[in-house]
């Protein structure tokens, strides 16, 4: 089957789905899976929601914010943020640097208060592990920055840039990065969530929006001169402009003609896997906090999100939905899903964040290939040789794996609103459309 469109749009998740209902009549969405949201899809089992990530909605773009306010029709829930650091068997407040005099050990504590005393000095760092030792100080690298950013990775530090960092880690303006847009959350950030749902909630009020979506539609093959797209179904597609957001090194293999050495480049961009562990337990889920970050390697589990503390329609529900992320790469491969239940599960129940293993009622492990793109010192010049090779093809990639840049749900919003406006100029200086399918 043929179809027409004035700009195709691949991925349904946040990007895509801004894009389509910024863009109006004429875009049309092709989606692999069944269901909208991409990374930011939920899962529910059991009268637990799950999120695909500690996902909560904060934005420094107040047209997002307006939007959101919007499709929610006041169905939000906003409270401040609430975090924790898993730290010597102990729950510390977050960030950790700011409450390093809540460490039980005084050895540790005041190596900690010591290094920060003495932070800054020496030469600018040159990567994103001299930038942590530079910006806190040796005992909190040491303690807590270097286990935990070494979990998050799965990677050398050394070989990732920290150009992005003040955007991304909490006392991280002074150490460089661009602060200008998206700031990292605080201890005393506020932060909203749908109030009836999981997050997910948000994209789908957003796709009742933007006209129909094509599910199971998994794009395999793009042909740029005859400007037709063709999916794993069988089915064509025709378009005029055409807008990426999967991965950028599938992208690639998908466009005929696309140069080899343009596709070693993409692959050459780093990435984080994810396995996300969804344990459903008995009981509400009480007085935890929203948040855990677990440096030590007691836990394969470096960030634990208690779900059910949202909003409060989950937080009434008789159990509760805990959500695991477990970090894994080519440099740290992932045991067996078993091994990784098994000991999660025990740490749960030992560090008593859950009653005991018997409050378990369930627990799955979905697998996340593309969880986060990681800041390489290349990765501005591949993404650069990517784009302007596709522009003149009438291919844009944008989004998280997209664009390859590490951004949440609110500023993929902002970036599907943004390139929709400079569309819209384009294919309306270019005469009529035709007409959608």
């Amino acid at each position: 089957m043929s179809r027409a469109s004035d700009l195709l749009i691949i991925g349904a998740g946040p990007t895509g789905l801004a894009l389509a209902m910024a863009y109006g009549p004429g875009a049309r969405l092709v989606e692999s899976s069944g269901e909208v949201g991409g990374l930011c899809r939920s899962v529910s089992f059991g009268g637990g929601v799950f999120d695909l990530g500690g996902h909560s909605f904060h934005s420094p773009h107040h047209e997002v914010t307006a939007l959101v306010e919007d499709l929610m029709a006041g169905g939000r829930s906003r409270q401040r943020r609430a975090a924790r650091v898993w730290f010597q068997g102990k729950l510390l407040d977050y960030p950790f640097q700011d409450h390093v005099h809540q460490i039980a050990d005084a050895a540790v504590r005041a190596e900690c208060e010591d290094g920060l005393a003495t932070r800054g000095r020496g030469e600018p760092p040159a990567h994103f592990e001299d930038w942590i030792v530079h910006r806190f100080g040796r005992g909190v690298a040491r303690h807590f920055m270097l286990p935990y950013n070494r979990k998050l990775w799965a990677r050398d530090l050394r070989r990732m840039s920290c150009d992005w960092v003040g955007e991304r880690i909490a006392g991280g303006d002074a150490g460089g990065g661009n602060t200008a847009g998206r700031r990292p959350l605080q201890s005393d950030s506020q932060v909203a969530y749908p109030a009836e749902g999981g997050f997910v909630a948000i994209f789908e009020a957003m796709a009742r929006r933007c006209g129909p979506v094509a599910f199971g539609q998994q794009v395999c093959r793009i042909d740029p001169v005859a400007r037709t797209a063709r999916t794993l179904a069988g089915d064509e597609w025709s378009w005029r402009r055409l807008v990426s957001t999967m991965p950028a090194p599938q992208l690639l293999r998908a466009v005929e003609g696309c140069p080899a050495d343009l596709i070693a480049a993409a692959d050459r961009l780093g990435v984080v896997s994810l396995k996300i562990l969804l344990t459903l337990v008995a009981g509400p889920v009480g007085a935890a906090p929203q948040r855990v970050y677990v440096p030590g390697d007691d836990s394969p589990i470096h960030k634990l999100a208690f779900n059910h503390t949202s909003s409060a329609d989950l937080r009434d529900r008789p159990v509760h939905a805990l959500m695991g992320e477990i970090a894994w790469s080519a440099e740290k491969p992932a045991p067996p899903d078993a091994t990784l239940r098994r000991a999660s599960l025990d740490w749960l129940a030992d560090s008593r964040l859950i009653g005991d293993r018997g409050d378990v009622i369930d627990s799955r492990i979905v697998d996340v290939p593309y969880g986060y793109p990681v800041a390489t010192p290349e990765r501005p010049a591949i993404m650069a040789r990517i784009r302007d090779w596709l522009a003149p093809l009438g291919i844009h990639t944008v989004g998280r794996f997209g664009g390859w840049d590490y951004v949440n749900s609110d500023a993929c919003i902002w970036q599907g609103i943004q390139l929709a406006a400079a569309l819209r100029q384009d294919a309306e200086n270019a005469g009529p459309r035709p007409r959608a399918a």
